[in-house]
């Protein structure tokens, strides 16, 4: 098989290696679509080390696949030739001596085929419903963590959501909130072009990239929404109930507890690298509560999964190009274009 192998920075190589092993009780896999992630990003322009992608190894962990082969032991509810969507945070067992994040980055959508351990459908395999694309079927896995980023605060219908950032996490957790049937979602950002997709798709844009240090964020609410709120110790505040950082921006934190209302919630999605200052009093007069978000769940899955099936939002807009295995550094390089780009798509199969 043809796979794609990490070599360090800006170097992807495409060779010949043998198709994996199938075991008893492991299903072999064809891939069919490879998703660039932002973790690959990082890797391919920074270095991979901390994201448990390492120079001489395979990688890339959103796919969609087909059943190529299956161990004889494997349940009869997997059947070769079954559309799937592969959990790669579950796609070696356990007990094999690499963490979470070594599973899942290495687990191998730029390769043609994957070997998953333990094979089991509903656990780390997933049937792709028939009107389930390909295409979609490779953005579950963002699609998910921006799921679990909106469940772990308790996204309700009626909740006013600002989101921090229009990239491909802040824009699949914009259509995870429509999913759930949210009315208004405020969407920053400092990219235009990222920002008219985010308002195609249903946002109130606002470019942060005005005067966010001077305030304009909490004074684009106000006008908005109106200056009635203020927390315990009566500082002003914003009239939204949810806020995500999908971002990792040094200044968001910060903001939102300057202008977050009584009783706010903050959901971090974003995976930062680094300290930031905070004053706890403004946590405290406020009574806000604050969740990390880290991956998903399978029940994630499966509520994006249905997402999927049932066609409730426009999540499959944020797909932007396809390359084929041997363009893949083509497709790295049209990564840093974020004025035509968002989520790229490697073409196994046509």
């Amino acid at each position: 098989m043809k796979a794609a192998i990490y070599r360090g920075i800006e170097k992807v190589t495409v060779e010949e290696m043998p198709i994996p092993e199938c075991g008893d009780h492991d299903v072999i896999l064809k891939n069919v679509r490879g998703s660039i992630c932002g973790t690959d990003i990082g890797a391919f322009y920074n270095g991979g080390d901390d994201a448990g992608i390492f120079p001489g190894h395979t990688f890339g962990h959103e796919m969609s696949s087909v059943v190529y082969q299956k161990g004889r032991l494997v349940d009869d509810s997997i059947k070769i030739g079954m559309r799937v969507f592969p959990n790669p945070t579950l796609s070696k067992k356990s007990d094999c001596g690499m963490s979470m994040l070594e599973i899942c980055d290495e687990c191998g959508a730029f390769s043609e085929y994957v070997q998953i351990q333990d094979a089991k459908l509903d656990y780390n395999l997933f049937e792709l419903p028939e009107n389930v694309s390909f295409d979609e079927g490779a953005i579950i896995e963002p699609f998910s963590v921006a799921m679990h980023g909106i469940n772990q605060v308790n996204v309700k219908a009626s909740d006013r959501v600002l989101i921090f950032g229009a990239g491909m996490i802040g824009l699949c957790t914009l259509s995870a909130c429509l999913a759930k049937g949210v009315k208004e979602i405020i969407v920053a950002d400092i990219n235009e072009w990222r920002l008219s997709v985010a308002e195609k798709m249903g946002a109130i844009p606002f470019n942060s990239a005005k005067g966010w240090k001077d305030g304009n964020v909490r004074e684009f609410l106000w006008d908005l929404y109106g200056k009635k709120e203020q927390t315990l110790s009566g500082q002003p505040a914003v009239d939204v109930d949810v806020f995500i950082d999908t971002s990792g921006a040094s200044m968001i934190i910060p903001s939102v507890l300057e202008m977050a209302k009584t009783h706010a919630r903050l959901s971090i999605v974003a995976l930062y690298h680094r300290s930031i200052a905070i004053n706890p009093y403004l946590i405290s007069c406020a009574e806000i509560d604050i969740k990390g978000s880290f991956a998903y769940t399978n029940d994630d899955i499966r509520e994006v999964i249905q997402v999927l099936k049932d066609k409730s939002t426009p999540v499959a807009d944020i797909i932007t190009h396809h390359y084929t295995l041997d363009q893949i550094n083509e497709a790295f390089a049209m990564t840093k274009n974020q004025s035509e780009s968002l989520k790229i798509l490697i073409d196994h199969v046509a």
